[in-house]
C-alpha cells in the first residue's frame, strides 16, 4: 500500500534532488523512498554503548533545575 504525502523544499534542494534522479535514472520520489528507508529505520541504527554524566554549577538555579532535584527522604 502507498500514501501519498505532499512537502515543500526549498529550490536548492528541489534542483539536488532532481540532478541526482537524473544522475542515478530513477524518479525523485524513489530518491525520498530510499532516504527514509535508509535514515529513519530503528532496528538499523547504530547504538553506543556507555555513560553519560552531566555536572552543573548554578549561583542561582532556575526553577527546571530546582525541579529537577532528586530529594533524599
Amino acid at each position: 500500500m502507498s500514501r501519498k504525502t505532499q512537502i515543500t523544499l526549498e529550490d536548492h534542494q528541489h534542483e539536488l534532488l532532481k540532478g541526482e534522479a537524473a544522475v542515478a535514472g530513477v524518479s525523485m520520489a524513489e530518491l525520498i523512498r530510499r532516504a527514509v528507508d535508509q535514515v529513519y529505520r530503528p532496528w538499523v541504527r547504530p547504538t553506543v554503548r556507555g555513560y553519560e554524566v552531566n555536572f552543573g554549577v548554578w549561583r542561582r538555579p532556575d526553577a527546571a533545575v530546582i525541579g529537577r532535584r532528586v530529594r533524599p527522604r
